[in-house]
């Protein structure tokens, strides 16, 4: 009994004892919590985190604390922030880290079995054109391989692309030979404007000749369909008027714009020869004045050039009188075309344009009234070798791919202003300006 009274005279003294020592705790140690928002330029969404911390106060009872001189405690507070600015560093750090691990969200594209779904080469798949192609075929389902030197091509055209299980992008220059295996290709890797082309005449007329073998070799190689990007400037300044596919053209062979327009049309031979002596089944695209988004903004063309001009309120340039004609073409219209010609069974060269022809005049004066902007418009000297007419007779596409162009220029052109206005309000490279497909223009079309 003495033994049993002793046991709960000691437990009642500890439990005293616990609650002495929980007060004192309290006195010594205090809970700060620190915020802190932060903001996420990718998403622009706002994140908010906490974390608790934990500091000792003193060791000293709380009556002598109260007596600490004031500069003391501003000492205290001053670690204490850097403190908690460190801690917000290294979570900043682990967010950026995990953020990182994130799988890259895709559009959705279209699965297709292993019977049904081709590997297709694009070359030149970066640049303007191609890059809308590669949007078009990934949608559809079929895995896409982009070789491109990026000489005028860019990566941010095919970025959203970028670690998707159907797509490979190649750093290469077609110059040199590749060695992979396709079902088919598409041959656009080519300078297709006249500054560009004209920067380095050599290393264009290589690029379109020695290219095109390269390209031509391969597809006979593995037994590939290959479509080669021709032009509609292997009419040169043209006599006839519209321009049929029969019509063999009038090119000056020694003028600044020889290097491009003679090169296509190297190009176009070369693909003949091999067709008839190695049997490599082509497909020859004449492609006519093309605009759209993504579109290089200095590459000297009229659509580019006049919508830069008008959105900066400078002065629009006319080279020449003005009457010059041209006929331009929205980029998902000559997408459209190419797909069409690669899935036919037609071999000639096809022109790729669209029918409606307006000077470059009128062009200027559409362009200015879109805009809204008070540009004048001027006209400056003549380009050497300038054509002084361009319509294509698009006959043969009607007949034999069912394609004409569907876009009304206006429209097209709406959306290239709205592209151009936010490439030339980008102050920082993560400002980003992507033009991400739209379902709603693959849907309508046919499958391959």
């Amino acid at each position: 009994m003495i033994i049993v009274g002793r046991n709960i005279k000691q437990l009642f003294i500890l439990i005293i004892s616990v609650i002495i020592v929980l007060c004192l705790y309290r006195n010594w140690v205090y809970t700060e919590e620190l915020s802190y928002t932060y903001h996420d330029d990718r998403s622009g969404r706002l994140h908010h985190f906490s974390n608790v911390v934990q500091q000792t106060t003193h060791q000293y009872p709380r009556e002598e604390v109260n007596e600490v001189p004031n500069a003391v405690a501003k000492a205290q507070e001053i670690r204490n922030f850097r403190e908690a600015q460190r801690r917000i560093k290294e979570l900043e750090e682990k967010i950026r880290d995990l953020e990182k691990r994130i799988p890259q969200r895709f559009p959705d594209v279209k699965y297709l079995n292993y019977r049904s779904r081709k590997r297709i080469l694009i070359t030149g798949g970066a640049g303007f054109v191609g890059s809308h192609l590669v949007d078009r075929l990934m949608m559809a389902g079929h895995e896409v391989i982009v070789a491109d030197n990026f000489f005028t091509g860019r990566k941010q055209n095919v970025e959203h692309w970028i670690g998707h299980e159907n797509f490979e992008l190649i750093h290469h220059d077609i110059v040199n030979p590749l060695y992979i295996e396709v079902d088919e290709i598409y041959h656009l890797a080519s300078p297709a404007s006249p500054p560009h082309y004209m920067y380095n005449p050599v290393k264009t007329i290589k690029t379109n000749t020695v290219g095109t073998i390269n390209m031509l070799g391969l597809a006979k190689r593995v037994g590939a369909k290959v479509l080669i990007a021709s032009t509609s400037e292997v009419y040169g300044d043209p006599e006839v008027h519209p321009q049929p596919e029969s019509y063999w053209g009038h090119v000056n062979p020694i003028g600044p714009r020889a290097c491009y327009d003679e090169g296509k049309r190297v190009a176009e031979t070369l693909s003949y020869a091999y067709a008839k002596q190695e049997k490599v089944d082509v497909r020859v695209a004449r492609i006519f004045n093309t605009f759209g988004p993504r579109m290089h903004m200095n590459d000297g063309r009229v659509v580019s050039n006049f919508i830069l001009q008008a959105l900066k309120d400078e002065p629009i340039t006319i080279y020449g009188h003005g009457k010059q004609t041209r006929s331009f073409q929205y980029v998902s219209d000559l997408v459209d075309g190419l797909i069409a010609l690669m899935a036919s069974n037609y071999t000639l060269p096809v022109n790729l344009g669209n029918p409606t022809e307006h000077t470059i005049e009128e062009f200027a004066f559409m362009i200015k009234e879109l805009v809204g902007k008070s540009s004048t418009i001027k006209q400056v000297a003549a380009v050497e070798d300038d054509p002084q007419r361009r319509k294509p007779d698009i006959s043969r596409a009607k007949k034999y791919l069912g394609w004409e162009p569907k876009v009304p220029l206006i429209v097209g052109l709406r959306k290239t202003v709205h592209y151009f206005e936010k490439e030339l309000q980008r102050a920082t490279h993560e400002q980003r300006n992507s033009y991400m497909p739209e379902e709603r223009v693959f849907t309508s079309l046919p499958d391959l």
